[in-house]
Formats: C-alpha cells, sequence, structure tokens
C-alpha cells in the first residue's frame, strides 16, 4: 500500500474538509476522518490519487450513487479533486460496527443474519433499478448502527477503485447476489468462504480479517455442518450458492424474496439457544453472541454441537472419555480453566462445608440451564441436553447423601463434571429428521394401472395415425396435384379504319407486378434509450442490428410492465448511414410488448423532444412492420421505444426486449 501524497492529519482538501484520522487502507484509497468547516460537521473521505487509472471512473461512480436516495445506503455528500487528490465525502456513522467486526467472537443469530442479510439486499436491488452494482462485497461493506440500523457503503464506487467494475449488467446483479450469501454464511459461521462461483466467473476473493471457511469437494462445508440453529432455507440458499454449478438467486432482489420476511428490529437473544444478551457482563468484558466450539470426532463432534446450543464446550478429557465441564459457575470459582482435575480436600470441615453447597447450587444452576436451552432448541438436540441435567442432579444427590456421613468430604468441582457416555445412555434414541427443502416441489403420485393402460392406449393410437399420414404423404412423392393455371384469351375484333382496311386489336391480362420495397438502410451504431437516466443496458444495444434475430436486446428488469410506474418506456437510439426519410421500420419483437418508433436528429438518450412519431404497436410480438406516414421528414436518428415491458424470466420480473430492427 503506498500512501496517498498530500494527505494527512491537519490537510485540508477543497477547501473545507480538514483530515483528521485514518480508519482503513484499501489497494489504491484511503478512508479518513475529516471535518466539513463550512457545515460544522464530521464526514469520511475516501482518498486517492486524481492521476490515478480508477480515478476517474471512482469519481463517476460516486456521483451516480449520490443520486440514489435510501436509508440503508451510505450516503455521497460530495465529489472532487484537490491538489492531486481525488476524493468523495461520505455521511459520518458515529457508532457503527462493521459487520467483520461483529464476527470476531463467532456467529450472529439466525433472525439477526436473515435482517441484515435482507436489508442489504433490499438496498442493492434499488441500486440495481438505476444501473449501479456494489462487485466487492465483504462484511467490512455492511455496517450495524448502535439502533439496529443496517447501513451498505461503498456502491458502485468500491468497484471502481479496485477496478471490478467490467462486467454486465446480469452478471453484476449475480455478483452482487454471491456477495451478499457470502456475507450470510460468514454472519452465521463466523468464517469467511474463499470460493469461486460460477465455474469461475466470479473470483474467490482475499481474506477479509475472518478464518477461512472449510473446503470440500465443489464449494464449503454447508453453514449447518460447522454453526448450530441455521435455518433449512438459510442453510440450502448457502449450498446451491457457493456449491458446483451455477444455482441460487440471479440478483439481490432475487436474495430477498428468497428469505423474506425478517424482522424488523435487532434481535436480542442469541437464536440458537434462546437466552437473552447482554451487553456486559459485572466484570466489565463484552460478551460476543455466541461462541463457536471446535468440532472433534466421532462422538466429540455430536457433543461439540449440543454443547454449543446449550452454553457449554467440549473437549477430550485426559483419560481419553469425551467430558463436557459447564464454563461458568455463578461464584467466584468461573474462572477456572476447562478441565482442570479436582482439588484437594480441605483442612476445615466449616470451609468443606460451605464449598460443598457452593457446588450444589452450581450444580442445580447448571441442570436448570441444560434444560431451559433443551426446550428451546427442540427434540432433536434437547434429548442430549435432559439426559446431561438428569445425569447432573442425581450425581448430586449422591453427593448430598454422602456428604451426611462423612464431614471431612469436600470437591471443589461438584456439579461440573458430566460424563459424555453417562449422558449418551440415558438419552432416548431420537431420530433425525432430514432437511426440508424450500425450493423442491411435492413428488407427484405414481399413476394406477388403469391409468398407465390408458395412455398407452392413446400414445399406440397417435402412433398408428401418425404412421397413416407418413405412408399416404410419401406415395404421393413425384405425382403433380396442382391446378393448371388459366389459359390466357385472345380476342380479335375488327373495327373500320380510315381506310376501309380491317385491324385486329389483342386485349391482354391486367398487370399484377408490384412496386419493389424499399431499399434497407443500414444502422451503424446505438445506445440505451432511458427517459430517467439516459442510460440502459448500452452493451447489448448492437444485438438489435446485428442481422441475427436468434440475439436480442434487453433491458433492466423492472417489477412491472410499466417500469414500475416511474417512466414511459425504455429502449434503443439507433444511429443511421444517412439523414433518410423514412418509409417503414421493421421489428422482431422476442415477446408481447407495446412499442412506439420515432425519427429524431438530437442524440439526446432521454428527451424525445423534437421526435417524429413513426406509428406504434400494442400487444405485438414476432416480425412486426410499422408504416411512416407521407409527412414525414428526414432524420438521421430513429428511436424504438417499447412502453409496455414483456414478462422475463421470473415472476414479478418484466424487461423490453428487441431482437431486431430494419429500416427502409
Amino acid at each position: 500500500m503506498t500512501h496517498v501524497q498530500g494527505v494527512g492529519p491537519g490537510s485540508v482538501l477543497g477547501g473545507r474538509y480538514a483530515v483528521t484520522l485514518r480508519t482503513s487502507e484499501g489497494a489504491h484509497h484511503e478512508r479518513w476522518r475529516a471535518n466539513d468547516h463550512t457545515l460544522e460537521r464530521e464526514v469520511v473521505l475516501v482518498c486517492f490519487p486524481a492521476g490515478a487509472s480508477v480515478a476517474a471512473a471512482a469519481l463517476d461512480a460516486a456521483r451516480r450513487a449520490a443520486g440514489i436516495e435510501d436509508p440503508r445506503l451510505v450516503r455521497v455528500l460530495d465529489v472532487g479533486t484537490d491538489q492531486g487528490v481525488g476524493f468523495i465525502v461520505e455521511e459520518p456513522l458515529t457508532g457503527a460496527a462493521p459487520l467483520s467486526h461483529l464476527l470476531q467472537g463467532g456467529g450472529l443469530s439466525p433472525d439477526e443474519v436473515r435482517r441484515i442479510t435482507g436489508e442489504a439486499a433490499t438496498a442493492l436491488d434499488k441500486a440495481t433499478h438505476r444501473g449501479l452494482h456494489h462487485l466487492a462485497l465483504t462484511p467490512s461493506a455492511v455496517l450495524r448502527m448502535p439502533d439496529g440500523a443496517v447501513k451498505v457503503r461503498g456502491l458502485a464506487t468500491e468497484a471502481a477503485l479496485t477496478d471490478a467494475d467490467q462486467l454486465s449488467d446480469e452478471r453484476a446483479s449475480r455478483a452482487d447476489a454471491v456477495g451478499l450469501v457470502k456475507i450470510a454464511y460468514a454472519a452465521l459461521t463466523g468464517r469467511w468462504p474463499m470460493v469461486a462461483v460460477d465455474n469461475g466467473l466470479i473470483p474467490a476473493g482475499s481474506s477479509v480479517g475472518l478464518e477461512a471457511a472449510p473446503t470440500i469437494v465443489g464449494g464449503v462445508a454447508a453453514p449447518s455442518e460447522i454453526a448450530v440453529g441455521v435455518p433449512n432455507d438459510l442453510d440450502l440458499i448457502c449450498r446451491m450458492t457457493l456449491g458446483s454449478g451455477r444455482r441460487g438467486p440471479v440478483s439481490p432482489g432475487d436474495l430477498a424474496l428468497q428469505i423474506a420476511p425478517w424482522p424488523s428490529e435487532m434481535a436480542t437473544s442469541d437464536g440458537a439457544t434462546g437466552m437473552r444478551l447482554r451487553g456486559r457482563d459485572d466484570r466489565g468484558s463484552a460478551e460476543t453472541t455466541r461462541v463457536m466450539p471446535s468440532l472433534g470426532a466421532g462422538a466429540g463432534a455430536a457433543a461439540a454441537g449440543a454443547a454449543g446450543a446449550a452454553g457449554v464446550a467440549g473437549g477430550a478429557a485426559g483419560d481419553g472419555t469425551d467430558t463436557l465441564f459447564f464454563d461458568r459457575l455463578p461464584d467466584d470459582r468461573s474462572d477456572r480453566s476447562v478441565g482442570s482435575s479436582t482439588s484437594a480436600a480441605s483442612a476445615s470441615s466449616a470451609a468443606s462445608s460451605e464449598r460443598l453447597q457452593s457446588g450444589i447450587a452450581a450444580a442445580s444452576a447448571a441442570a436448570t440451564a441444560a434444560a431451559g436451552v433443551a426446550g428451546a432448541i427442540g427434540d432433536r438436540v434437547g434429548s442430549f441436553a435432559r439426559a446431561a441435567a438428569d445425569k447432573a442432579a442425581a450425581r448430586a444427590a449422591e453427593r448430598r447423601a454422602f456428604r451426611e456421613g462423612d464431614d471431612d468430604y469436600d470437591d471443589d468441582f461438584a456439579g461440573e463434571r458430566i460424563g459424555l457416555v453417562d449422558a449418551l445412555d440415558e438419552a432416548p434414541a431420537t431420530r433425525l429428521e432430514p432437511p426440508v427443502p424450500v425450493f423442491g416441489r411435492e413428488a407427484p403420485e405414481a399413476p394406477s394401472g388403469t391409468q398407465s393402460r390408458i395412455a398407452l392406449a392413446i400414445v399406440g393410437a397417435l402412433v398408428v395415425v401418425a404412421l397413416v399420414i407418413g405412408i399416404s404423404n410419401v406415395m404421393k412423392i413425384g405425382k403433380h396435384d396442382g391446378v393448371a393455371a388459366p389459359a390466357v384469351t385472345v380476342t380479335k375484333t375488327r373495327t373500320p379504319t380510315s381506310s376501309g382496311a380491317p385491324s385486329a386489336t389483342t386485349t391482354a391480362p391486367p398487370s399484377t407486378t408490384q412496386a419493389p420495397p424499399a431499399a434497407a438502410v443500414s444502422v451503424v451504431a446505438g445506445t440505451g434509450f432511458d427517459p430517467e437516466d439516459g442510460t440502459e443496458s448500452d452493451q447489448t444495444v448492437k444485438l438489435t442490428y446485428d442481422g441475427n434475430p436468434g440475439t436480442e436486446w434487453r433491458s433492466r428488469w423492472y417489477g412491472t410492465p410499466t417500469f414500475n410506474g416511474k417512466k414511459d418506456g425504455v429502449g434503443v437510439l439507433l444511429d443511421l448511414s444517412a439523414p433518410t426519410t423514412v418509409k417503414q421500420v421493421q421489428l422482431v419483437l422476442g415477446a408481447p410488448q407495446d412499442v412506439t418508433v420515432y425519427a429524431t436528429d438530437s442524440a439526446s438518450t432521454d428527451s424525445l423532444t423534437g421526435a417524429q412519431t413513426i406509428g406504434s404497436k400494442q400487444n405485438a410480438s414476432g416480425t412486426v412492420v410499422i408504416t411512416a406516414p407521407a409527412t414525414l421528414k428526414p432524420a438521421s436518428k430513429i428511436i424504438v421505444l417499447v412502453t409496455k415491458a414483456a414478462p422475463a424470466e421470473a415472476a414479478n420480473h418484466y424487461r423490453a426486449q428487441i431482437s431486431e430492427v430494419t429500416v427502409r
């Protein structure tokens, strides 16, 4: 990393922004806190060399991002250059915690993961409708405010600064959807999935300060294999998106629909245990939402999963037997390390009695906690927790009976240790149900014998009919079955002439030859036409005049056929080879749409001012011919505007779709 020259504490950019403290660094930029002397407020500056190759793209991306108003997107307040430094001014986020910091102690609760992912996906979906994408989503790009509000920073600008914005609109939407799924995976497990998606079209990315997720053949381990209490739908979305193949959500909006609904407020309890979260304990140490245990082999792995849900940690005892230890007691002995050996008996019988009473209280509290957690998690994991609690209560009763006959008995760790084998012996056998698929459909019932025979009979009849028709057509090969052309009748009449000599005239049938069609005018260039912002899938406009009806230009997708009610339509602006008096325009449309064609000399991509109307068609599809009026004046460009879009690839998805445009 090369520091941005000319930027440091005390520097003033743009004549008003006084730099105070650097907060982060990137490959081409730095993020600084600053004070706006004009408005007397704190701001954030993203600084980079004005002469860098990415500077112009970053400033342009910031200007476009500033036009999107959404409370979940970090606002861009100003852009500019000063003394060889380019800068972007963002709103301050006082007290905000990046997701990368929240995950240092482990994953979040499933409800909170669903809420954060859903809010971020909804914000990026709104930006997608304006042609903007993030393309650099990491846990550092998603922040949670003190009141629980979710913020996404770096829309379009992070991609421009990292030179990662060279993707088509469709691939960019998919890349953002994959980035959001990776964030959800990290929020569930506390680990970052460094895996390429879509056969390498979306790269794996780099480390983000979290432990890498374990990899398997075709992707990464599912969240449910690392963390407990993972909902089925989030687990399946992560499996499909981060596994082999090209599956999962195609856009942020698609992901938001799949995981909805989510809570409107920040979660106040750990979704895995149902225990209410506390900000800090009485010792002043911060508590994380959930600390994930390490996974062992065999029974140790099963114990670790149940222990992570019940608030205990699994480990291997010194004698080779897996043992569970409650990691915290309610008295001053809670800081003893897990797995320590039993202390020696006390010399004083009074002290022994006092410590024994504390141990019994600890055992009772541990048993109550285990039983309560077991009820919250359910039968799948609860049978083990209940067995552990019952065993702890039984051991406490035995120690009480033993103490009554021996005043010198002492055990500093009474109630802390439960053997895993003992707990499993008393746990009822519970068959784990497979996760319910959220995208699968119910398999149809097998047809009965009668239905099968009827179906075979119908198929056989159709085969016989097809065979008869085929034989009949083969026998007609070589035979002429057309109608003979009518003979031309020639009528001879004699009329007197001035010389008295008769003359013959011949009456011929009238001519049926029509005038040849007008020659086609070549289209030499084109761009997208959008009355709202002037850009609409510009990179694929050339498919409308490539001479191949099998390819087509498609707009961004919208939620309604009328483009969400925000614009009159979208389309393409095509440049003709020379000013031409257009006679007709032939369109090839892939789906039923309403379309209007204009002739113009203006190069504007967002205004119809001065355009002449050639004609329009409603609910038109296939090959459509629009004839121009005789009063049309010569023009050098035409506009094909779709005013009602056609259904696209999914429900509530509509796009303008034009395959070919021919001008005559």
